[in-house]
Formats: C-alpha cells, structure tokens, sequence
C-alpha cells in the first residue's frame, strides 16, 4: 500500500482523528490507537525501505579502484605453448563478444594461440564448436554467457579429454565449468540493485513508485538471476508498503531480440499504460526494445524509462545523453576476459582458480564514461601483465 502525501494524507489524518474522539466518547477508544500505530509502523517500514535503497545504490554507484576490486596480486608462471578456444554465446550480442574478443588478447599476450569459434546463439552449434575444440586438441575452453546445462555431453567429452573449461557469466556449471566470472549471485544482485536504482529515479522524475515491466530470456542461467533479483526487491518494496508493482512480465529469446521480441514489448506496454520501467535481462536486448518503444511513442522519458545489464556502448550513450534507458549494471568486460585467462592458467599449473575481484557497477548518467561503454574504472589488464611478466 502506498503512503498517502500532501493534501490526501491531511483529510486521512483528520478523519482518523474524528474516528479516535467518537470512539473515545462511545467508551471504545482501544481500536483507534492500533490502527495509528499500525500506519506509523508502515511508514516507518516504506521509509527504512527507501534509505536501505539510498545506500546500498550510493554504495553501487562508487569508483571501484585497485583496493575495491583487486587485481590477484600472486600467479604461476605462465604456461607456454598452450592451445584455447573462445566460444561466446553470440559475437552479435555485445556483452558475449566484448570479454571474447579480451579473452583472445589477453591469451596472445602472453603467447598463446587463441581463437574464437561464434556460434551464432545456436545450441547445436556450440556443442559442434566445444567438438572441434577437443578434436584440435585444444588446453582449454573459455565459454561466455553458455549455460553447461545446454551443452553438458559435450563439456563432459571435453573435461574427460583433459581441456580445462572457464567461463564468464555462466549458470549451471554441473561441476563442468572450473571457474565463473563474476560470481552467478552477481547476477542477482545486479537485478536487485537495478530495482533499487528505478525506485529512487521514479520517485524523482515521476512523482511515483515504479511499476515494472519484465522481459525474461530464460535461455540463461545468468538472466534468470537477474530476473529473480529485481523479482525480490518488488517484493520486499510491496512488503515495505513502498508501492512498487509487477504489471506485465514477457518472454523472448537472443535470436528474437531485434525481430519479434521489440513487437512484444510494444504489446506490453500498451496494455499496461500505468508501466514507468522496462527491465530487461541484457542491454543487447533492451537497446531494440527501446527503438520499438520509441518508434511506437512509448519510450518517452518524461513519463517511462529502461534498465538492464552489461554497459553496453549504445546502452551507455543512452544513459549519458539522458534517453530512455536510465540505468545499467555494468562489469569490466575487458578485465573479465584476462580474469578467465589467469584462471586457466592456475588450472594449467594443477592450481584452483581464485577470485578476480570482478564485481558490476551502477551506471547512471551522473558517473557514465564520456565515451563509449563502461569497462572498468582503473587499468586492470596492465596489472594482469606485470602478474604474468609480460612487458
């Protein structure tokens, strides 16, 4: 239930008062006090709410720096003469060939041979892909955004053969995957964070709480996190009587993202004009449902705006220029991709990976990068260079 404000909350107060002194007089002044107290304690719950919110996106929205988000200060040597296969989920979505293409450089950095093989956002493909990677007698397999649940035979063929496999922004490793980065609960928390972010922004632009709008690609295990996070804190914000309301939730998948998906959205959106934010799982998807919205006259940001996921490069332009997305949940896509070289090379050594420091980072127009897309706030990869003694 939403708190009542300026002149609405005045004829509430005086009535309730009238009601308290006619109960008084008829001998039953018991029930009013807890119905007072009752509004009391959930405009202190909304109001806790709201502060949590400030916090933990003030929080979300800060530098990260080299103490923040540390760079692994101790290494192996590096393996020589070492064979990998980069297999992203699509090189047309961004937020799958950004650390791809970090991946390939960091590992020709330090001498390795290194190649991409894109699959297009087809299954089949990937698993063909994983094949010819074990038939080249490849080290090892950097996955992005590939679930081992869609590919599970074929990553277990790879793991029987001796390839070391790593991935970035994968779910459901089955044991399969050796090391993740960031973390799957990142995910979740950068759903959450993002629900946090609209709360605060449709308080400020609109006057009013946030009324959602969700579109899940539940081909990903790392969506589907992101989804669940700003699932909860829809429901933590009606728990704390702060007003915010699930109206529509719809589907897609990567391969529908600039053909029939957009035309969904639209649907969406105008059976439910009371809507203020659209989430989407990923950026990629987002950036056409924006321009299906716009072209509809349903992206206004006076009235509505878009979160998601990734940074993207027009994601960001759009949130610095103050468009209709207003948010991101952002990662260092290149850092990622030498995060996953250095763990295959501690596997290489007969190491167990360890935590690459990566985390997401709110992006807003008050802290986007003048150019481009987000991808870290301090020089990462040279750090990974001198760890690995490459000049």
């Amino acid at each position: 239930m939403s708190v009542l404000r300026g002149p609405s909350r005045l004829i509430t107060l005086a009535a309730s008062a009238a009601v308290t002194m006619l109960a008084a007089a008829c001998g039953g002044a018991g029930s009013a006090p807890s119905q007072q107290g009752a509004t009391s304690s959930n405009g202190g719950k909304a109001a806790a709410f709201e502060a949590k919110a400030r916090d933990d996106v003030a929080k979300a929205v800060a530098e990260q720096t080299e103490q923040t988000n540390p760079v692994p200060t101790q290494a192996p040597p590096m393996a020589t003469g070492k064979k990998i296969v980069i297999i992203p989920c699509s090189m047309a979505v961004e937020g799958c060939a950004r650390p791809a293409r970090s991946a390939q450089e960091a590992a020709k950095a330090v001498g390795w041979d290194a190649s991409i093989d894109d699959p297009a956002g087809d299954v089949s493909k990937m698993s063909a892909a994983i094949k010819r990677a074990v038939s080249a007698k490849a080290d090892g397999i950097v996955l992005n955004s590939i679930d081992a649940a869609a590919v599970q035979g074929d990553l277990r063929a790879a793991r029987d053969a001796g390839l070391s496999v790593v991935c970035d922004m994968c779910g459901d490793t089955g044991g399969l995957i050796q090391s993740v980065s960031p973390p799957l609960p990142e995910n979740e928390r950068a759903g959450y964070l993002l629900g946090q972010q609209a709360f605060l922004m449709t308080k400020e632009r609109f006057g009013a709480p946030p009324k959602f709008i969700v579109m899940l690609d539940d081909e990903f295990a790392t969506v589907r996190a992101r989804v669940a996070g700003v699932k909860k804190f829809i429901e933590d914000c009606k728990a704390a009587g702060a007003g915010c309301e699930l109206v529509a939730e719809g589907k897609h998948l990567a391969a529908e993202i600039s053909t029939t998906a957009p035309g969904r959205v639209v649907q969406l959106a105008r059976a439910n004009p009371q809507y203020n934010v659209l989430f989407a799982g990923y950026d990629a998807a987002l950036n056409f449902f924006s321009q299906g919205l716009r072209q509809a006259g349903l992206a206004d940001p006076a009235k509505v705006l878009g979160i998601s996921i990734d940074a993207d490069v027009a994601n960001t332009e759009a949130i610095r220029t103050g468009g209709f997305q207003a948010a991101s949940a952002g990662v260092a896509m290149k850092r990622v991709g030498y995060g996953m070289v250095d763990d295959l090379n501690r596997l290489f050594a007969g190491q167990q990976p360890v935590s690459q420091g990566i985390s997401i980072k709110l992006i807003t127009k008050a802290n986007a990068p003048a150019t481009g897309s987000w991808d870290g706030d301090f020089d990462a990869t040279s750090a990974y260079l001198k760890l690995w003694g490459v000049s």
